[in-house]
């Protein structure tokens, strides 16, 4: 048995050392392959492929790959790719999620990866949400939010088209605003200004000081606001 942040971590010898112990049938397809190896370790399909596939050292470790399944280093990645892009907390709970970010500067090609599929994969995710309602799951996302910015994956490009995007309720579900202002990647006027922020959004930038009545006064002069954004707004007046 070894945790997923055992086999996310592990060394190229650890690796040969470990999967030298398992045992695999070449006449099964790639998936039973990998769910029957999963089991021997203790572990989930996901998990698996996942821990494996995000590891710096197993680009060069072809004989273990094979093993799976996995002609080459980049059909592990493609499927890797796949199950990290669409797993809501299900496969891979925000432990796993969280290994993975603080793996992320290790390796600059696994960090490229993970960049382009921080968008699909959030947006599956708030797909999910919008069709679950799962609290648990809600608290997951909040934390992998949180996470994608501390952890320096992502820059101001990626804030950026977050906040263009007509995803308010899951950025204050996030308080996604704040996090990008502690990364210093938009200031809090250059957001209070923009359209695409909503009124509970502005209201927090306002109740955390970040916006003078000046700033609200001018703001209010736009006929284009929208009425909920205007009721909020003459409330701090």
């Amino acid at each position: 048995m070894i945790t997923f942040t055992e086999l996310l971590t592990a060394s190229d010898d650890d690796l040969v050392r470990l999967f030298y112990k398992i045992n695999t049938d070449t006449a099964d397809d790639f998936i039973l392959r990998i769910n029957k190896v999963a089991t021997q370790l203790g572990m989930n399909h996901s998990q698996l492929v996942c821990a494996l596939g995000f590891n710096r050292h197993i680009r060069d470790l072809s004989d273990i790959f094979s093993t799976l399944g996995f002609r080459s280093y980049k059909l592990l990645s493609y499927r890797r790719n796949e199950l990290f892009r669409t797993d809501t907390y299900n496969q891979l709970p925000i432990d796993n999620i969280l290994d993975i970010f603080s793996e992320r500067l290790e390796d600059q090609q696994i960090l490229e990866s993970l960049r382009e599929m921080l968008h699909p994969r959030l947006q599956h995710i708030e797909e999910d949400i919008d069709r679950n309602g799962d609290p648990a799951h809600i608290i997951s996302y909040r934390m992998e939010v949180h996470s994608i910015y501390g952890a320096g994956i992502v820059d101001k490009t990626f804030a950026e088209a977050r906040i263009s995007k007509d995803i308010g309720r899951f950025r204050v579900i996030a308080n996604e605003v704040q996090v990008i202002i502690e990364a210093k990647f938009l200031p809090p006027s250059n957001l209070f200004f923009m359209d695409s922020l909503v009124p509970e959004e502005k209201k927090d930038l306002i109740e955390h000081d970040h916006i003078t009545p000046a700033m609200i006064t001018n703001r209010l002069q736009n006929k284009l606001i929208s009425p909920e954004e205007r009721d909020m707004l003459e409330g701090y007046l």
